[in-house]
């Protein structure tokens, strides 16, 4: 029989506790908000019990999303999640508020060990700062909002060689080595989401508005601000930020348009278009794997490699039914990893197309399943709940890490080579539009007036700072719906540049490993064992590296990606 993960005992919450009752979960806070605090034993006790809650209705939470993402076409699922956001999650909230209140009064918070305890004070010190009671049902209204993306987008299909194909399965197509056929398929998906055009405008308005308002509420005069803060955002400013967008567009563009002067020689065409960004150059599409069974044993093979812990892991993971790997029809776009606390796991969940892609897509996965591992044993849930710029770290750190052993997936020299090519330069193509993603909701939210027709403007001026050599003529009624492609900004604001700040920080990594890969993959460890228990800039030392995204920084990146493809060139 194979080995499953085991449930871990609540060391609190009573046996017969029912999660899903708002009256059960409300009892229980107020109950900790009665309990006395006569020293400093008593204060911890209160946090580690009020954690065990949080940690309860987290995974309730995610079970619903899990659910809600597989049948995303059943809006059953989507009700369940919402009824359950609304009626126990967000009225936690309050209570939530209550009991950091009383414990940043305690007259014992002062006596608590500082090396432990100092990052939840600033956590804490800040959640106090911004919470505002008239936003629990306005942020009600808003996931229930963002949760209709996934279902406009799962119910997308065309007729296209045959059948009949979701987004992502025309996205497949892209990599044919038939150039009529690359463009027909880039036209049927691109006009998938032209036909919801209005339909998505509609939503967005409707969700830029609810956080306008859940800004001002809160007292900023702005969304972008208060999601910084909310963010938790303590070691860079946003003018920060627009800093990192000028570096990428002096120091990686021209890497970038480099790379398309090569790709349209090589394609002998006198201009790219957009179905020519992605297929391979010598007419040959990699095929890692052809069922659902090789690309997740593969995957433990790589994972073996790299550290016998992390294919265990994620073997356990498919034994106890925490993956959702092949994409269909139905299941909303996209792909994450979700914490299952009681666990000491999480669920992965995917949509493969048998692409390359998916192999980079599951080894980025795993990379936040095993910091989830990793972090079982911490306490306080605050310090499980790891910022963006920490937790991709893991992942992207992941993809490259398992670099060296993808002749799992790649047995000819050659596939190997091109597939280390492709990783290699995404690291670095990636970031124009990651760039792109964050200025443009900068943009957003700082001009929360604009309509629609301004906002397409806005997008076009600012994705034209980071264009590369594309031509869009006679493409133009398709050109502007690049954003709303991007789940994250309906459904996760302000979660994107963190990819790009963990690109760089994953490049460091790899960098490191490459002098050192004992040392760098003990640092990884390190690093991930740490949750968010310290400051961001600490946790990326501890990982080896400097939690650094300036210009010169990110030249630096650059020079080491060239060298690096340049040794791959010679196997």
């Amino acid at each position: 029989m194979s080995e499953v993960l085991q449930p871990i005992p609540y060391k609190h919450l009573p046996a017969n506790f029912v999660v899903n009752s708002h009256a059960s979960v409300a009892a229980y806070m107020n109950s900790l908000l009665e309990q006395p605090i006569a020293c400093e034993g008593c204060l911890i006790e209160l946090l580690e019990k009020y954690s065990e809650l949080l940690s309860a209705v987290s995974d309730e939470l995610s079970w619903r999303y899990i659910r809600m993402s597989v049948h995303a076409d059943d809006s059953a699922y989507e009700a369940a999640y919402n009824e359950y956001y609304s009626q126990v999650v967000a009225p936690l909230e309050p209570l939530s508020f209550q009991l950091k209140k009383r414990f940043y009064a305690s007259p014992y918070r002062a006596k608590l060990p500082a090396e432990q305890y100092a990052h939840l004070n600033t956590m804490i010190a800040k959640d106090i700062e911004i919470f505002r009671e008239e936003n629990v049902p306005l942020k009600v209204q808003e996931s229930e909002l963002a949760n209709k993306y996934a279902g406009i987008v799962s119910k997308m299909t065309a007729e296209f060689d045959g059948k009949e194909q979701t987004v992502a399965q025309l996205g497949v197509y892209l990599k044919d080595p038939d150039r009529d056929k690359r463009e027909a398929a880039w036209r049927l998906r691109m006009g998938c989401f032209a036909s919801q055009e209005e339909e998505f405008d509609r939503l967005f308005d409707e969700l830029r508005g609810l956080r306008t308002q859940i800004a001002r509420n809160a007292g900023f005069s702005n969304y972008r601000d208060f999601m910084h803060k909310e963010m938790g955002r303590f070691s860079y400013t946003p003018e920060d930020l627009f800093k990192f967008h000028d570096a990428v567009e002096k120091v990686v563009m021209p890497f970038v348009r480099e790379l398309d002067a090569r790709r349209k020689k090589a394609l002998n065409l006198d201009a790219l278009k957009p179905w020519d960004t992605t297929v391979d150059l010598d007419g040959r599409k990699l095929q890692p794997f052809e069922t659902t069974e090789e690309f997740l044993a593969k995957s433990v093979q790589v994972l073996e490699k790299v550290n016998p812990a992390y294919a265990r892991q994620l073997t356990l993971m498919d034994n106890t039914g925490l993956l959702d790997l092949e994409n269909r029809k139905g299941k909303a776009p996209g792909g994450y990893n979700t914490s299952i606390n009681n666990l000491g796991s999480s669920f992965i969940f995917m949509n493969h197309v048998k692409l390359h892609n998916d192999v980079v897509t599951l080894l980025h996965e795993a990379g936040h399943a095993m910091h989830a591992a990793a972090m079982k044993d911490i306490v306080l849930a605050m310090y499980r709940e790891t910022p963006s710029e920490v937790a991709e770290l893991a992942s992207m750190s992941m993809e490259l890490l398992s670099m060296d052993y993808w002749d799992e997936f790649y047995k000819q020299a050659s596939d190997l080579k091109k597939a280390r090519q492709d990783q290699l330069e995404g690291c670095l193509t990636f970031l124009p539009w990651c760039m792109t993603v964050d200025a443009f909701q900068h943009w957003v939210y700082l001009h929360p007036e604009h309509d629609p027709a301004e906002r397409k403007k806005a997008f076009l001026q600012i994705s034209g700072r980071f264009a590369s050599d594309i031509d869009w003529s006679g493409l133009e009624q398709f050109k502007h719906l690049r954003w709303m492609m991007q789940l994250h900004i309906f459904e996760v604001p302000f979660y994107y540049i963190e990819y790009g700040m963990a690109q760089l920080g994953a490049l460091s990594v790899y960098m490191n490993y490459r002098r050192d890969p004992k040392q760098a993959l003990r640092k990884y460890q390190d690093f991930l064992n740490l949750g968010y228990s310290k400051p961001v800039s600490e946790i990326y030392r501890a990982a080896g590296i400097e939690f650094d995204f300036s210009e010169a920084r990110i030249g630096e990146l650059v020079d080491f990606v060239k060298a690096e493809l340049a040794e791959v060139a010679k196997l």
